[in-house]
């Protein structure tokens, strides 16, 4: 059942603060303490003693076990709720956020407001523990060893491997130094196999786990604390429950708290709640089952104080602080098993049970079969001889070098992600890309800048669209019509057919608006060089919104913020306060007078207003509108704007306004006359590329969904400017609604609501879960600590490189270092070129292999070939070099056109399916019968060849074969007679000429032919075979392709189809028989009721 929340969504949008804030506020909001960056992913904290939210009673169990790894135990939300649904730990089951006052939450805490004594402090730290969270349990190397070698592929190499080396040291210690010799050999490229598989996979495991540490930035934090009735700056680890501690502007909260002696203090929580707002604190208790986003009276650990100060008493720290929190969900969330490893499991699965039975088979053949007689005359022991070409058989089938070309295949994508800016931490993760069905994004800083921007101007006259997003100051303004006027998000767009540029006046008057709004400011707007100078960026110190105004001012084209301050300095200045809601400040007007300049709440701005400025000129004023500026607001807020208003007042001369008061604007109201400058619509803009990469999702089959902290309403306008909400997907629900959700509710709402607003850690688990339960394969995008958890539960983690928590990369399997949603696009562009890449080369080596087995298989069977046509030495040649060589071509094939155009692959689809199996069949009996017809006919055509120069041919024709049908692979549906195949792929024509170049070397190069791989050269007339071979493969196949595979694969798929829609129909009107009554031959009704 899931366990009811209210919601206390009190929204201080219309609030600004005057008060000076830190330079270093907007950037410090995006970075956590070193403690975080170290934060467990693995061990679990203690019970929590701080607040946390009810959570719900929901949990899931992923019936998809290819997705999921591990047994299915309690889920994260249980293991949360045990205990933290009101807090606890050492002080029992309390709420401190809904305790009436400061003075309860000291009892509580069994102190006052002066704070600790040392020794009492001491006492406290040795039961709570340091202020820090539990660092990750790092993997080890030998635990990485493992998972790498842990393959049944691998496991049958080495066992494999053990019967080599077993048979170089017998035949050694018999005396058969040549045998022993080709053993040894056997046995160092099985090993060679086996070392090359597991150093690729670490050494590029090890090359992400290095992009991902060089993105991580460590701060050290100090705290203010009153011990001992002193305020001491002290290292916060060492602060406990029950210390008072003091914040003030630019601080990085040191631990949970509760606040009280607030003065003007606002935090910013986006990392935490996703709020992208600062948050306004008080010191009103709120009801226990408020959200996390909407408890005002309590400060946040690794949040930002941003502007103003206040004091608190430590309520939690450590693993129990909600940071803490957010970390046990991450520890107790199961990650996930991509389909990829799954598959080669299954692969490897069947595989081995193949070379099983045919080994066994291969053993029985030789015991009982022609070749025992033979053995035996040799003076040789049948069931040793019997038994190593049972070995040769599964080491003939089974395909050492899949595994090799596999890992290589996916380090390739990972190495070309990585020049997309997406680094890849685990290679498998990178075939689960190309699967994704369902983008979960982040808003704050994933789908938006988290710079507010003013995206709209009002005046009386005109409403304006400003272009530009973020705080770098580029734009443009253009005049909107009313048809534009519901456009919300800015662009870096040229103006649309419904709009114009502005006129000079226009664009004077704006520059003369937005004035106003540049001196009544207490932010500043600074450029800063970053990466060794080689880039430039522009960063917020102070309130976001009056850096928003700052930023829009330059774009008018006021260059210098610095020389406009000094040329009309402040005079006097009204700070921002909630009760009266509005920021002055009094400048000289250019002339000998004075003039006020004040922004604030549109509604209170227009209550004080008597006038308006009437079209483009700051000096034509008329009576107000207050109509029309009321709409305006109405119509812009309904968007999820933020709404402020400009307006001026002159100031008399006889009035001293060094020490001004709010009273000197409420109780002068009608001696001061303020005119109505306009209004600035300011919002959290979209990223303009994010606009193209979800149409992009959306053409290739994604949906992507919007899970944020912020508000509905501010959602939703987000979510349709980015086209993530449309007409079928037009509502909202919030993390309180999906709390009173059942699980079945839950399950229906995830595929039919896009926009999730006010979500808590827990409902962003639930909702990626409720997916992953309807077969979706769904990743996470965030940047917060708040994102962790889910980002563990999705099938893919992505998180931010630049903007993101140490905490979300931690547990991200992708990371994204230029913090651009577009990325993941192209990198599940990437991962689908992947999977088809894969899936081309199980259809390339499959065949191979099971002809090489096959062939020495019926070889065995047929007494007069008088020897078996390929030797264990050039099976494990084919395996090594030349598959892996021509499988490397195929890795690198690019991808095919309209990849992006097709929908997602069907989840747990298998590699190993319908058409594997067909080509594998077809193709391996095209090479069996090539290969030992050649064997057997250059043993009297043109003339009679010896063992040696029959076994180069038969082994020439093996591989050239191998070549021809690669080529087929390239393309695995549509034909490959096509210009593209000379172009597009150049390590295509490398691939060939390195395995030509090879076997050549192996066929003419003395020692190296007769003496290891028992081969001689070939004469022209058995070249012209083995080219006319190669040729004849191809063409099958691509006749394969345009005529056969149609026929299987999609005419008799839809005859299967039909019939059995037939059966089905046959037996619905079968059941609606049997319910009506039966009639005898009379017409009569059995039962004796007489018929009408």
């Amino acid at each position: 059942m899931a366990a009811a929340r209210r919601s206390s969504t009190t929204h201080d949008g219309d609030e600004e603060s005057g008060a000076v804030a830190a330079s270093a506020a907007a950037s410090s909001q995006r970075s956590i303490i070193s403690d975080i960056a170290r934060a467990s992913i693995d061990m679990m904290p203690r019970p929590m003693m701080g607040m946390a939210d009810t959570v719900s009673g929901m949990s899931y169990q992923n019936p998809n076990q290819s997705t999921r790894a591990g047994e299915a135990g309690p889920s994260a939300l249980d293991v949360v709720r045990e205990g933290t649904v009101h807090g606890g730990g050492a002080f029992g089951d309390v709420s401190w956020h809904s305790l009436a006052t400061i003075d309860d939450v000291c009892s509580h805490m069994g102190i006052t407001k002066d704070g600790l004594t040392t020794s009492e402090a001491e006492n406290r730290l040795q039961i709570h523990g340091a202020n820090k969270l539990t660092p990750p349990k790092k993997e080890s190397f030998l635990h990485k060893l493992f998972r790498h070698m842990n393959s049944i592929l691998i496991y049958i190499l080495i066992v494999a491997a053990v019967l080599s080396l077993y048979f170089a040291i017998s035949k050694g210690q018999e005396g058969k130094a040549n045998e022993s010799i080709d053993s040894w050999a056997e046995f160092a490229l099985i090993v060679l196999v086996i070392i090359i598989n597991v150093v690729i996979g670490l050494v590029q495991e090890g090359s992400a786990e290095k992009s991902a540490e060089a993105l991580k930035s460590m701060l050290s934090a100090k705290a203010t604390a009153l011990r001992d009735g002193e305020r001491v700056s002290l290292e916060a680890e060492l602060l406990v429950p029950g210390d008072v501690i003091y914040l003030k502007s630019g601080d990085r909260v040191p631990a949970d708290c509760r606040l009280f002696d607030v003065r003007k203090i606002q935090i910013q929580e986006a990392m935490l709640t996703g709020e992208s707002n600062d948050v306004k604190k008080n010191t009103d208790a709120v009801d226990v089952n408020t959200g996390l986003a909407d408890r005002k009276c309590i400060a946040y650990s690794a949040t930002t104080v941003t502007t103003g100060e206040a004091a608190g008493v430590v309520i939690a720290t450590g693993d129990n602080a909600e940071i803490g929190r957010i970390n046990k969900l991450v520890s107790t969330v199961e990650e996930t098993r991509t389909n990829l490893l799954v598959q080669m499991d299954y692969i490897g699965l069947w595989i081995s049970i193949f070379v099983g039975v045919v080994a066994v088979a291969t053993f029985l053949l030789g015991f009982f079969g022609p070749y025992s007689t033979v053995w035996s005359g040799l003076g040789k022991t049948v069931w040793q001889e019997a038994f190593k070409n049972a070995i040769a058989v599964a080491v003939a089938i089974i395909p050492e070098g899949l595994p090799a070309v596999v890992t290589i295949a996916l380090a390739l994508g990972v190495s070309s992600m990585a020049k997309q800016n997406a680094i890849i931490r685990k290679l498998p993760c990178v075939e689960t890309l190309g699967s994704l069905t369902v983008i979960n994004s982040d808003k704050t800083g994933t789908l938006t800048k988290n710079e507010m921007t003013v995206v709209k101007i009002q005046t009386a006259a005109n409403l304006f669209r400003v272009t530009g997003v973020g705080y770098e100051p580029k734009g443009d303004f253009f005049v909107m019509s009313n048809s534009s006027s519901s456009s919300t998000g800015p662009s870096s767009e040229p103006a649309a057919a419904d709009e114009k540029p502005v006129s000079e006046q226009q664009h004077r008057f704006i520059k003369e608006m937005l004035t106003v709004g540049a001196l009544c400011n207490n932010s500043n707007l600074v450029k800063k060089t970053v990466t060794a100078g080689r880039k430039e960026r522009w960063e917020a110190a102070g309130m976001p919104t009056e850096v928003a105004i700052l930023t829009a001012a330059r774009k008018a084209g006021i260059e210098s913020l610095k020389d406009l301050n000094e040329e009309r300095p402040k005079l006097g200045i009204i700070p921002f306060e909630s009760e009266h809601k509005f920021m002055a400040t009094v400048h000289n007007d250019g002339g000998s007078g004075r003039v006020m300049m004040m922004k604030g709440a549109a509604d209170r701005m227009i209550d004080l207003c008597k006038t308006q400025v009437v079209g483009d000129d700051m000096a034509t004023v008329g009576a107000l509108d207050r109509d029309f500026w009321q709409n305006a607001v109405s119509r812009m807020a309904s968007q999820g704007l933020r709404v402020l208003a400009l307006c001026t007042a002159p100031i008399p001369a006889k009035d001293d306004v060094t020490d001004l008061e709010p009273s000197y604007v409420t109780k002068n109201k009608g001696k001061l006359t303020f005119t109505m400058v306009g209004l600035v619509a300011i919002l959290d803009p979209p990223r303009d590329e994010c606009i193209d990469a979800i149409k992009e999702a959306s053409t290739a089959g994604i949906t992507v969904k919007m899970i944020t902290g912020d508000h509905a309403q501010t959602a939703l306008s987000i979510g349709r400017t980015l086209g993530i909400a449309d007409d079928e997907h037009d509502q909202v629900y919030t993390g309180p609604q999906l709390d009173m959700m059942t699980e079945e509710e839950l399950n229906e709402v995830v595929l039919k609501c896009n926009v999730f607003a006010r979500a808590s850690p827990e409902n962003k688990i639930q909702i990626v879960q409720a997916l992953q339960v309807n077969r979706e394969i769904a990743s996470m995008t965030g940047d917060g600590v708040n994102d962790a958890p889910a980002l563990k539960a999705a099938n893919i983690g992505v998180a931010m490189g630049i903007n993101g928590t140490d905490v979300t990369k931690e547990v991200a399997q992708m990371v994204l270092a230029d913090d651009n949603f577009a990325t993941i696009i192209s990198a599940v562009r990437e991962g689908r070129r992947v999977w088809d890449n894969l899936r081309k080369i199980l259809v390339f080596n499959l065949p191979v292999n099971l002809a090489q087995g096959l062939t020495v298989f019926f070889s065995m069977a047929i007494e007069d070939l008088g020897a078996v046509p390929l030797t264990a030495i050039q099976v494990l040649y084919v395996n090594m070099i030349t598959s892996v060589t021509m499988g490397l071509m195929l890795a690198a094939e690019p991808p095919e056109p309209m990849v992006m155009n097709k929908p997602p692959r069907i989840p747990n689809k298998r590699l190993l399916g319908k058409l594997v199996m067909w080509r594998c069949l077809f193709v391996s009996t095209i090479m069996i019968v090539g290969i030992i017809g050649v064997f057997v006919w250059n043993k009297s055509w043109p003339e009679s060849y010896d063992l040696q120069q029959r076994r180069g041919e038969a082994f020439s024709a093996l591989i050239f074969m191998e070549v021809g049908y690669s080529f087929n692979c390239r393309f695995l549906k549509s034909t490959s007679i096509s210009p593209r195949i000379l172009f597009g792929n150049m390590w295509a024509w490398v691939s060939v000429a390195v395995v030509t170049g090879l076997q050549i070397l192996v066929l003419y190069c003395p020692g190296l032919n007769t003496r290891v791989f028992n081969v001689k050269g070939m004469d022209g007339y058995q070249w012209i075979r083995v080219l006319l071979m190669m040729l004849a493969v191809f063409l099958i196949v691509e006749f394969l392709k345009a005529y056969v595979d149609p026929i299987l694969f999609v005419h008799f798929k839809r005859t299967l189809k039909k019939s059995g829609k037939a059966i089905r129909r046959g037996l619905s009107a079968r059941k609606k028989n049997d319910k009506k009554p039966k009639k005898d031959s009379s017409g009569q009704d059995p039962s004796g009721d007489s018929q009408c």
